[in-house]
Formats: C-alpha cells, sequence, structure tokens
C-alpha cells in the first residue's frame, strides 16, 4: 500500500539556476524573475538589490527619521480631520 519515498530530486532543484530563467521563454512565470534573472537593457549597469544593502545609519539618524515621518502623519490626520494640533516648536 505505502512505497518508499524514492531518492534524488524530483522537481529539478538540484539543477536549477537563474541563469537558465533568463534564457527562458516563459521566465515571467517564475516568481522573482524581475530581480533574480534580469534581462534587457533596462538592467545594464544598474543596482537592482539596492534595497538590501546594508546602510551606513546610526540610531539618532533612524529614530529622527522616524520622529519626522510620525510627526508628518499626524500633520496628515490633523488635516484630514479639519483638527489643528499643537507642534511642540509653536509652544
Amino acid at each position: 500500500m505505502f512505497e518508499p519515498v524514492r531518492g534524488g530530486t524530483r522537481g529539478g532543484q538540484a539543477e536549477f539556476k537563474w541563469g537558465d530563467v533568463a534564457q527562458d521563454k516563459d521566465r515571467e512565470n517564475y516568481l522573482g524573475h524581475s530581480i533574480n534573472a534580469p534581462t534587457g537593457r533596462w538592467q545594464k549597469n544598474k543596482d537592482i538589490h539596492w534595497y538590501s544593502r546594508d546602510h551606513e545609519e546610526t540610531e539618532a539618524e533612524r529614530l529622527e527619521e522616524i520622529r519626522k515621518i510620525k510627526e508628518a502623519e499626524a500633520e496628515a490626520i490633523a488635516a484630514a480631520l479639519y483638527v489643528h494640533i499643537l507642534s511642540p516648536t509653536s509652544c
């Protein structure tokens, strides 16, 4: 009734290469094909992994950026609700 699991890879996982996907006519069917197997002139000499690179940012800079974002969000919500809020600088 139960058969033993056969060895090897049945999905071709061991032979998979993104370089082969770049030459495949059906490359659009692969999830992540535009990043991992780029083709065409648009990607030439471009850093398409820019978003995942490490950024040299201090903790103080990161906290300041978050504070500015929260302040801008509070102002946008107040404007949408027609509420005037006092900013810390206007006190």
